[in-house]
């Protein structure tokens, strides 16, 4: 009876969430840093959950690629087949985010949302800064990883994104990243 249990667990449910069984296993080399349903408990590692398709296959290929590089992400990404990276990029955008436990501070949040609302975000990002193709889904996302992204992005660190994100991120301050982190975080 256990091994009957354990063959539906690994065949039939995956199947029943629109997943194959293969592409279960390989999510869940994801499981221990972005979560199980794509979010992330640890606030050093992006929610992978709703995130836009293209952007996470996208993101995906850039590691696989080498225009993105990250330590535990490259090799970890290195093994996926370009279908193994379009039915992760499937699964995890077909899930539900979840918003973190993050405590806002409401000054900071009022002045976030001011400098998204002049940098024009919602050009690329859409309304809610909820994501379209390409432009990835911020809000919701970690306050920590949005602060290290938007650093990386202005001080050149990250470089993947075609020139699109450089020159919006290139004179923030350390004060107006942070005050955009927690407004992202809180919408």
């Amino acid at each position: 009876m256990k091994l009957k249990l354990f063959f539906f667990a690994l065949t039939v449910l995956p199947s029943l969430i629109g997943m194959s069984a293969a592409t279960a296993a390989k999510s869940d080399s994801c499981a221990h840093c972005h979560g199980t349903d794509g979010n992330s408990t640890s606030s050093a590692y992006p929610s992978l959950a709703g995130q836009t398709r293209d952007y996470l296959y996208r993101q995906m290929k850039d590691f696989k690629e080498g225009r993105r590089k990250n330590a535990m992400m490259s090799p970890s990404i290195g093994v996926l087949s370009d279908q193994d990276m379009q039915d992760l990029a499937d699964y995890f955008s077909a899930q539900s985010i979840v918003r973190s436990k993050f405590d806002a501070d409401p000054a900071k949040v009022e002045q976030g949302k001011r400098i998204a609302h002049e940098a024009q975000c919602v050009a690329c990002h859409q309304a809610g800064i909820k994501g379209l193709n390409e432009f990835p889904l911020l809000s919701r996302q970690k306050y920590p990883y949005i602060v290290k992204q938007l650093k990386d992005y202005r001080d050149g660190l990250r470089t993947n994104d075609n020139g699109v994100m450089a020159p919006t991120a290139k004179n923030l301050s350390d004060e107006q990243i942070e005050a955009l982190a927690h407004y992202l975080a809180s919408i």
